[in-house]
């Protein structure tokens, strides 16, 4: 199961990562959605769902490598207060990149890139850019309107 791959990926090379349960992590969303009303912040939340990532890349081995780079990188550039739990029956790992708008997931995107082109991995964008669809709470405009005015300019 993904569960135990990925504790013993964090295990193996003593990441200092905690991943919440389910529970958990859908208590800690609800918590900062009223945080984030209270303090008229915002946050990202983004999902990785399993059986999609295993599809798009097409094989384990693939799947894995995402995994272990996905783990790396977080490791790497981990702000204290980012949570990580597990969605619900376990489908999926979800992100909350708290203090963020989209351009905090656009930098933790190429930092995942970055580290996928140092492991010859460049099919982690088929993940990154068609299948992981970042929601920014509360809904800035401003950040969906610049994030599609960027692309254009690509």
């Amino acid at each position: 199961m993904m569960k135990e791959y990925l504790f013993n990926l964090i295990k193996k090379h003593q990441y200092n990562i905690s991943i919440y349960t389910e529970d958990i992590f859908e208590r800690r969303c609800q918590e900062e959605i009223i945080r984030s009303d209270e303090d008229k912040s915002s946050f990202v939340y983004v999902e990785f769902d399993f059986e999609t990532i295993d599809n798009t890349l097409g094989n384990k081995a693939n799947s894995q490598q995402f995994w272990n780079i996905f783990i790396e990188t977080l490791s790497q550039n981990k702000r204290g207060n980012d949570i990580l739990g597990f969605l619900e029956h376990e489908s999926g790992i979800g992100l909350l990149l708290l203090d963020s708008k989209l351009d905090g997931w656009t930098r933790l995107a190429g930092r995942f890139s970055r580290n996928a082109s140092k492991h010859n991995f460049d099919i982690i964008n088929l993940v990154l850019e068609k299948t992981v669809k970042p929601i920014v709470y509360p809904s800035c405009i401003q950040d969906i309107q610049a994030q599609q005015a960027q692309k254009q300019e690509q």
